[in-house]
């Protein structure tokens, strides 16, 4: 008896492990925002696509991811290694290298 193992083509993904996550860059939607990309550097915002469980700590548990999936991160401009996936370029890279989670506020400013 043979067996007969049919390979259907599969899209490739990243799933990223321990504390690391993927991200794909972004444009500033504002022009007048303050994180202006004004050269041609990569841009420091980005999107979170997916992330990891969070790396082991010494009792064996789990430290807790602060990001999620969804959230706008701002990042060093440099920071992970880039990836060509379908047509888009994604970004791995570990928790470290966020600096802050991006979010607008429901109040508004006046400044007088």
């Amino acid at each position: 008896m043979s067996l007969k193992v049919s390979l259907q083509p599969m899209s490739e993904t990243l799933k990223p492990i321990g504390d690391n996550l993927v991200v794909t860059d972004e444009k500033p939607e504002n022009s007048s925002s303050v994180l202006d990309v004004i050269d041609s550097r990569p841009s420091n915002q980005a999107t979170v696509l997916a992330v990891g469980e969070g790396r082991v700590l010494k009792n064996g548990k789990r430290a807790p991811m602060i990001v999620k999936v969804g959230d706008r991160v701002l990042l060093g401009r440099y920071a992970g290694f880039r990836y060509e996936l379908a047509d888009t370029t994604v970004r791995l890279l570990s928790i470290n290298d966020v600096q802050a989670i991006l979010w607008v506020s429901d109040h508004e400013w006046i400044i007088t």
